[in-house]
């Protein structure tokens, strides 16, 4: 594998703070190597150790998902992306909402005004016994259907009682709401609103999946899952047990964001794609921002431009 080169960036995002990463560079093309604090087994700083001790990145190790992710993506953008042929011309992106009941219904209005028909709603800050009336006047402003995401923060009585208070609502899945421990296989049996699997993908080999039959989507992370083969196998393994591929975002660079669009392009059976972390970076690395303001993703659409000023070496 030949040299390449790393860049350091810090994006600025809405919320005041700095994303940081690098982006890989070779042959005219850019990969994006973004550990996100709290939820990536690696640091920055281990990534940079690694990027100056094996500039020919052969043999990354698993400790280093993020690195792995940022040079896979490197390697399909150096080839155009043609082993990433595209099954889906547009692929539909979910907004992301959080905040309090009063936010998430302002955010709503205002993304399905620009078309968004899947929201995905962020649970943290929102009282449990305000959902369906939350979900309920937002369905009345437009049609759409809605993920909820509680960061494995529920017991199985609470996860029972709320998919049961939403009964009648659009709701395509929990986004894996058990608290770690409890038994998500018994969850995915007898819960009454389907149930995605997200965290747990990165504790199993895609041949467990087996053990969750029954759940309707896999949420795929390729910076948290050790990059875009892992989630390859993973999306082709659920296929094969019905289950679909959302391939979602950790809040990239622009680089990242149309890689990981371009991967959900590629795959067989796909729900709209978790890119809307884009919506929250405030300037981008590209010389022009990704055009995701429809939340649809386009297959077809060149590959950007890297703004080399913006790079901090």
């Amino acid at each position: 594998m030949s040299e390449r080169t790393f860049h350091r960036y810090e994006l600025p995002l809405l919320d005041g703070s700095l994303r940081r990463g690098f982006l890989l560079h070779a042959n005219e093309a850019w990969g994006d190597v973004a550990p996100l604090s709290g939820w990536s087994p690696e640091s920055l700083e281990d990534t940079a150790l690694y990027l100056v001790q094996n500039p020919r990145l052969d043999d990354i190790p698993a400790s280093l998902p993020a690195l792995r992710c940022g040079s896979e993506g490197l390697m399909a953008a150096t080839e155009n992306f043609q082993n990433w042929l595209p099954r889906h011309a547009v692929v539909p992106i979910n907004a992301l909402l959080q905040g309090t009941v009063t936010e998430i219904f302002a955010q709503a209005k205002r993304v399905l005004a620009k078309g968004c028909r899947c929201l995905k709603i962020k649970t943290t800050h929102v009282p449990l016994d305000a959902l369906p009336y939350l979900l309920s006047v937002i369905r009345d402003v437009s049609e759409c259907t809605f993920r909820l995401d509680s960061n494995r923060a529920w017991s199985l009585e609470t996860c029972m009682k709320v998919a049961q208070d939403l009964n009648g609502l659009p709701v395509e899945y929990l986004e894996e709401p058990l608290r770690k421990g409890e038994s998500l296989p018994h969850l995915i049996a007898r819960c009454p609103v389907p149930i995605a699997l997200d965290e747990t993908l990165r504790e199993i080999a895609p041949n467990e999946l087996g053990r969750y039959q029954g759940a309707v989507a896999l949420v795929l992370k390729p910076t948290l899952m050790g990059g875009f083969e892992t989630c390859s196998r993973f999306a082709q393994a659920g296929a094969s047990l019905g289950m679909k591929s959302v391939v979602s975002a950790c809040y990239e660079s622009g680089v990242g964001i149309y890689a990981l669009g371009r991967f959900a392009a590629s795959l067989d059976i796909i729900g709209a794609a978790g890119l809307d972390t884009y919506s929250q970076i405030q300037k981008d690395l590209l010389m022009t921002r990704l055009p995701l303001e429809s939340y649809t993703f386009c297959s077809s659409s060149p590959i950007p431009c890297v703004n080399e000023s913006a790079l901090l070496d």
